[in-house]
């Protein structure tokens, strides 16, 4: 079967572990150079690794994203080892759990500036290369929570939701540049955040299901490739439990 990302080179951000690493696996085993961003050093060193095995060019960044100008050195790096950027995956996220008013502003902010400011700088940063291309594929992971926030999760369901809402609008936006976004929410997946959350067995006592974040993977797969051609400004819900 032919690969379906053949000559396209690909940035992931939070590829050191969960969705984001998945993701990044995927990508090369479908014929991608991969740029893996992820501020966890020590761990995206070693899933580098495992990318690579698919013998692809693989390039493993550490950087914190949510830092203006980290960022637009991190791109300006890529396009000049790579040549350009064809896809931007976002996979970069955080929670914290806690009612509302527990919550320190410091700790909201930070909610806001890794699963919303990130992705913005990374979009803002890309765009004028695929413009400049009339071309170019943005995937972000936001979460069910984007569809019904959870509770003790308001901040991360409100950032997730803002994400949705950015997604569909710079769709619409880059349309005419031949720019497609869209945006993946998922239900549980078995990530290390998953398995550290205070909803986890609430969740799974309920009977909701749980993807693998291979799963999620070939959504994302899916919305990069020509197989989702013509589709932009979409919401990829996965989930198998309607409360989130």
């Amino acid at each position: 079967m032919e690969k379906l990302l053949v000559g396209k080179t690909a940035i992931v951000t939070g590829a050191a572990r969960g969705i984001g690493k998945a993701v990044a696996l995927k990508f090369a085993r479908e014929g991608a150079d991969v740029v893996m961003l992820d501020i966890l050093e020590k761990e995206l060193k070693e899933s580098k690794a495992e990318v690579e095995a698919f013998g692809t060019k693989v390039e493993a960044i550490a950087a914190d994203l949510t830092v203006e100008g980290l960022v637009m050195d991190t791109v300006d790096t890529v396009v000049r080892k790579f040549g350009t950027v064809d896809i931007l995956m976002n996979c970069a996220g955080i929670s914290r759990e806690m009612p509302l008013n527990e919550m320190s502003m410091e700790t909201f902010d930070k909610i806001m500036e890794v699963n919303l400011r990130s992705v913005v700088l990374m979009i803002k940063a890309v765009l004028p290369i695929m413009i400049q291309n009339k071309c170019g594929n943005i995937c972000s992971i936001a979460s069910g929570a984007a569809l019904r926030g959870l509770p003790g999760s308001s901040a991360y369901s409100a950032s997730k939701a803002a994400l949705l809402c950015l997604s569909q609008a710079l769709g619409d936006e880059q349309r005419p540049n031949g720019i497609r976004v869209n945006v993946i929410c998922p239900g549980p997946v078995d990530t290390e955040m998953f398995q550290k959350s205070a909803a986890r067995e609430f969740i799974l006592k309920a009977g909701g299901d749980l993807f693998s974040p291979d799963t999620v993977a070939n959504g994302a797969l899916f919305l990069v490739s020509e197989l989702s051609q013509g589709v932009s400004s979409q919401v990829l819900t996965m989930r198998g439990f309607n409360r989130w």
